[in-house]
């Protein structure tokens, strides 16, 4: 009797009625005083927690960060190519080249420059220029005489289907004398894998001279 009339002098009252009626109490608790379920760890003064993260959550690490993996890089393989300047500058395609050189014989000394315009399966156009000076007159398809000249070539081929190709060479060299000009077309058959049917037109026309001469030929050659 003392020791109650003691818990209710010390207690505050709301420990010595029972716990409120709530869905998070236990039923079996639900009439035993709150001091009474607090001693005995039946019951907790923590409220529950209802939302997506409790406050001890806010202890929680964070999770580690995700990296991706990527497999090693090939020391040998080639670095990605850089995309083509938006800005000004020269372009160059990579079907193009071009070439620079000089040259030397006993009939004739100079320096030529030369570009391959189209670079393409079935078509190919090479034009050279160049200038220098004759030693001796006609030889290499010149000029009549001897002394500075200039002198020019365009080289085409184009592929006709699968069997046929066409081929035309043109070169001209002029001086202080004359012109002297060369004209060549070219046409080849394959007509089985080793026979091969060559068929050739050559024009040759000399200013000095006032002379032109036309010459064909057609030839059947055999592979071994």
């Amino acid at each position: 009797m003392f020791a109650a009339w003691w818990l209710a002098v010390l207690v505050p009252p709301v420990f010595v009625q029972p716990l409120p009626q709530a869905a998070d109490v236990d039923a079996a608790i639900a009439d035993v005083p709150a001091v009474v379920a607090l001693a005995g760890g039946r019951a907790s003064l923590q409220r529950p927690c209802r939302s997506l993260a409790c406050l001890q959550a806010g202890w929680a690490l964070p999770p580690a960060p995700v990296f991706a993996v990527h497999a090693a890089r090939d020391p040998f393989a080639l670095p990605a190519p850089l995309p083509p300047a938006a800005g000004g500058g020269l372009y160059v395609p990579a079907s193009r080249s071009d070439w620079l050189g000089t040259y030397g014989s006993n009939w004739r000394l100079g320096a030529r420059y030369g570009i391959e315009a189209i670079r393409q399966p079935d078509t190919q156009l090479r034009i050279e220029l160049g200038s220098g000076y004759r030693l001796q007159p006609y030889v290499d398809d010149g000029t009549a005489g001897t002394g500075p000249v200039a002198r020019g070539r365009v080289d085409w081929t184009q592929r006709l289907g699968e069997r046929a190709q066409l081929r035309q060479q043109l070169q001209v060299e002029t001086g202080r004398h004359d012109t002297y000009l060369r004209n060549s077309l070219l046409l080849e058959l394959v007509l089985q894998p080793n026979w091969t049917l060559h068929s050739r037109l050559e024009l040759r026309h000399d200013s000095a001279a006032a002379d032109t001469t036309t010459q064909g030929t057609v030839q059947l050659r055999y592979a071994f």
